[in-house]
Parts: structure tokens; C-alpha cells; sequence
């Protein structure tokens, strides 16, 4: 499809197309909406675990600050205090970090859904060619990109210089404070920075999210041979053949039911075949099959025939015969016609 110019793929890539696109890992990818799942999982870490860390790390810096240790520490102690400190900071900072990590992967699946294409991670030599990467490098997408990520670091730095710069009294007067309150004011003004660059994110990788959905598409577009050859390809293949066989199948079962009610008689197995027949002397040179089923089918018929007062005749042998030689709309051969003669006589009499 790439050696197709693009004035002449001018078609909307088909389900089969976006199929095998998928199939060799092409899905659309958007790094800034990554960025801002993870700046909100972060965010939503800081508020429901923040406090516990930053009232550790308090604990932390008043102790270290102290003027009375508890006693002399030799170089055994100070390991066993290292490590001590070191598997507290790690629980604390575990849930932040499986946090990030897990929203990472959703972002993933949040832009182009969950696949998994061996295809994709086998070694392409094209995607290693220096002139394939210089194409790459030179290519709209990639343009957009930087200007993307130009704009991002803009409103960044924007943002940071904004609000510190509203809360520099407030940052320049914790140096008068306590330890505790020093984190504490930091923690908050930290808090507070997070949440504004958290929705700056949001609001450029929704931009983002819009044009790589718009250029994966893009990219995709067929031209209208290409688009008929697979509908050719579609109607020719087993699997759309059997798509249609089955539901030729189905309609003709439907068919075949609604004409039960017009039976005369329906001669069954009685549990594995039934067949229903009907006569009209003045038409039919002989009585005709309008249903027959085996099994599921079976049951069906004799439900149909009971509801709408069809007798039901238990007859092993002509049941077989019927459903093994005679198939629906064909009348029953000369071989069996004194049996059911005898079957629709029997009827006949009970009726009147």
C-alpha cells in the first residue's frame, strides 16, 4: 500500500484492512496521552498515599536534625539503619511506582486496545535502514511530534514559573519554619504544581489523541482497486462461503417450519427423525415432503405439529426411509407410496 501514491488512496481502510494492520502491531500510538495517564496516576498516588510519605519523610529529617541521638552508632549500626530506612522508603514509594508502571500499560491499550502481534517483534531490516529512518525523521508525523513535545515543555515551564512565582513568598518564608513544616509546605506547593501540569497534559494529549487517530486512518486509506480486490477476495474465500452457506441453510429451515401447520401428517422415528407429509389429490400426483429433521429438528417439528393439531404417527422403518430418500418439496417415490397411503387413510378416518 505505501508505493500507492497518496492522491490515489482516497478510500476509508475497510474492517479486514484495520484487521491486518493489527495483526502486524500498527495501531495508533499517542506518547502525550502516555505522559498524562501517567502525570494522573501520580497525582492520584500523591493524594491518597502522599501524606503517609511525606509524614515519614518528617519523621525522617527530625530525627537526622537531632541533637540527642540515642548513642553511639559504629559502622554496624549505621548499615543496619540503612537498610532499616531503605526497605521503609521502598514500601512507601512501591505503591507510587506499580502506580506509574500499571498506567503506563493502560495507556497502551487506552489508544490502540490490547493486542498482541508476533509480526511486529520480528526483526525487520527495513525499520534499521538508514534511509528508511531519515524518511522517518522527515516525515510529517514526526514533525508534528516536535512541535507537539515543543509546546508541551513550553506549557510546562510556563506553568512551574507561574506558580512558583505566586507562591515565592510563601517558599522564601519556610526557611523561618520548622523541619516539619518546611515538607509540609513543600509537599503542598509540590501538590498543587502536579494537579495544574496534570490537566495541561490532559488537554494536549486529547489534541494528540485526535490527530494520530486522524493520521493512522490517514495512513491506511486505500485506493479503490485495492478496496475491490479484497471484496473480491472476501466473496471467494471458504470462510464467507461457509457464511453464506449457513445462512441459506437457516432460512431454509425457517422456511421449512412454517409449512408444518400445512401437514397432513408427520411420521416420526420417534426420537431421531420426523417427517412431515402432505396430499392434495387434486394437485399432487403424490403426497409431498414439506419438512423433515433429525434430532434438534426432530423435536422441533413435533412441537410445531402439536401446536397447530398436526397428528403425530409413530413409525419407525417409513420414517428413515422418508428422511433418507425424499427431500423437502419432492414427493415420496412409488417404493413407499402403499405405506404412506395407509398412514394418510388411517388419518382421514380419524378425522371424520
Amino acid at each position: 500500500m505505501a508505493d500507492k501514491p497518496a492522491s490515489e488512496r482516497t478510500e476509508k481502510p475497510t474492517p479486514e484492512h484495520l484487521k491486518k494492520a493489527r495483526e502486524k502491531g500498527q495501531i495508533p500510538e499517542s506518547k502525550e496521552v502516555s505522559s498524562a495517564v501517567m502525570m494522573g496516576a501520580l497525582f492520584v498516588a500523591m493524594v491518597l498515599m502522599g501524606g503517609r510519605f511525606f509524614g515519614w519523610m518528617t519523621e525522617q529529617v527530625i530525627e537526622g536534625l537531632s541533637l540527642s541521638p540515642a548513642g553511639p552508632m559504629n559502622g554496624g549500626d549505621f548499615a543496619h539503619l540503612l537498610q532499616v530506612r531503605g526497605k521503609e522508603c521502598l514500601l512507601l514509594l512501591g505503591p507510587f511506582l506499580a502506580t506509574v508502571a500499571g498506567a503506563s500499560m493502560f495507556s497502551s491499550v487506552v489508544v490502540g486496545g490490547l493486542v498482541f502481534s508476533p509480526k511486529a517483534i520480528r526483526l525487520n531490516w527495513g525499520n534499521i535502514s538508514p534511509i528508511n529512518g531519515m524518511k522517518r525523521l522527515l516525515s510529517l508525523r514526526s514533525v508534528v511530534q516536535l512541535l507537539i513535545s515543543i509546546v508541551k515543555l513550553a506549557v510546562i515551564l510556563a506553568i512551574t514559573w507561574s506558580y512558583m512565582g505566586d507562591h515565592f513568598n510563601e517558599l522564601f518564608l519556610l526557611q523561618w519554619t520548622t523541619p516539619q513544616a518546611i515538607l509540609y509546605g513543600i509537599g503542598r506547593l509540590l501538590f498543587g504544581l502536579v494537579a495544574r501540569i496534570t490537566v495541561a497534559l490532559v488537554l494536549i494529549a486529547l489534541a494528540d489523541l485526535l490527530y494520530q487517530r486522524w493520521n493512522y486512518t490517514k495512513q491506511l486509506r486505500m485506493t479503490r482497486q485495492e478496496v475491490k480486490e479484497e471484496r473480491k477476495q472476501q466473496e471467494t474465500s471458504p470462510e464467507t462461503k461457509g457464511r453464506i452457506r449457513a445462512l441459506q441453510i437457516a432460512a431454509m429451515r425457517k422456511r421449512m417450519l412454517q409449512d408444518v401447520p400445512t401437514a397432513d401428517v408427520v411420521i416420526t422415528n420417534p426420537t431421531h427423525y420426523a417427517v412431515a407429509l402432505r396430499y392434495d389429490a387434486e394437485n399432487m400426483d403424490a403426497p409431498q415432503v414439506v419438512a423433515k429433521g433429525a434430532d434438534f429438528l426432530c423435536e422441533k417439528i413435533k412441537e410445531i405439529a402439536n401446536e397447530h393439531g398436526v397428528q403425530i404417527v409413530e413409525k419407525p422403518e417409513l420414517a428413515r426411509a422418508l428422511y433418507a430418500t425424499v427431500e423437502v418439496g419432492q414427493g415420496i417415490p412409488n417404493t413407499l407410496f402403499v405405506a404412506v397411503a395407509e398412514v394418510l387413510a388411517m388419518i382421514y378416518r380419524l378425522r371424520k
